[in-house]
């Protein structure tokens, strides 16, 4: 019976990875939303438009309470040789400092997480198999012991952070500003900036609240420079939102799983 639990929990923690680009498998810090990068040569100059406009992005969310947005997430994968986009739909709901809901749906995949300033629940809803752990009371930190300690990433997770914008900027060797686009009906202001690892694009709303709308990494070290793709909707800020939205309830016949520390590949 031991072994069976194991095996599941081996299960969920890898239907969870399935959510992040490979590239996530290496430490320690992450360009908004997508790979985790590691340090390298000194900044090269910023424009100065680009990072007033990014600045802008990270203030309105560290500066909203509480939020929710959706996300049509398009990212590149080689399959039987052949590259192909795979694709998910994300839905989030924040609340700082301590909490954080995610509904996950693909083709072949349903998935949820919890966090209740407490602890972390995955939920894998095609298996209806949950398993639950002790967390610390941010969601900063929570974000980081996730995926050190457990190897599960939370889809757009630059995002979630404190401070997004000295996240980001941590990483950056240079950034341009492209002018006015039209994401969906949108208008908005396209910046790209680049680190030794990715290059990434994104989409701002114009207006009183400067929030994302479109995303896109390209991990240009790759041998087929695959591509990360995420559309916004359905943005929503708030100065507050109920404890129940993240409070987990075990659906019916739900199977309760032990979540074990990931596995060093080293």
């Amino acid at each position: 019976m031991k072994s069976k639990t194991i095996l599941a929990a081996a299960l969920l923690c890898a239907l969870v990875l399935c959510n992040a680009p490979a590239q996530q498998a290496t430490p320690t810090k992450s360009a908004p939303g997508g790979p985790v990068l590691a340090p390298d040569a000194p900044s090269s100059p910023v424009d100065p438009d680009a990072d007033r406009l990014l600045k802008a992005v990270g203030a309105q969310l560290a500066a909203t309470k509480a939020f929710s947005f959706k996300a049509e997430i398009w990212e590149d994968a080689v399959v039987l040789g052949h590259k192909v986009a795979t694709t998910r739909i994300v839905d989030v709901r924040v609340r700082h400092p301590d909490r954080v809901q995610i509904e996950i749906g693909s083709p072949k995949h349903s998935r949820g997480l919890w966090y209740d300033g407490k602890s972390l629940t995955v939920l894998d809803r095609v298996q209806n198999l949950y398993g639950t752990v002790a967390m610390p009371e941010s969601i900063d930190e929570v974000l980081d012991i996730a995926n050190d300690k457990f190897g599960i990433n939370f889809p757009l997770e630059d995002l979630l952070l404190s401070d997004p914008y000295a996240s980001a900027m941590e990483w950056i060797k240079g950034g341009v500003t492209f002018g006015k686009v039209t994401i969906l009906g949108t208008p908005c202001q396209h910046i790209a900036f680049s680190t030794d690892r990715v290059d990434w694009q994104l989409w701002i709303q114009e207006g009183p609240k400067p929030l994302p709308r479109k995303l896109v990494i390209t991990y240009k070290k790759e041998a087929t420079a695959p591509q990360y793709t995420a559309i916004f909707s359905d943005w929503k800020l708030k100065s507050s939102m109920s404890d129940k939205t993240f409070v987990f309830t075990p659906p019916k016949g739900a199977a309760k799983i032990e979540i074990l520390p990931a596995v060093d590949s080293e």
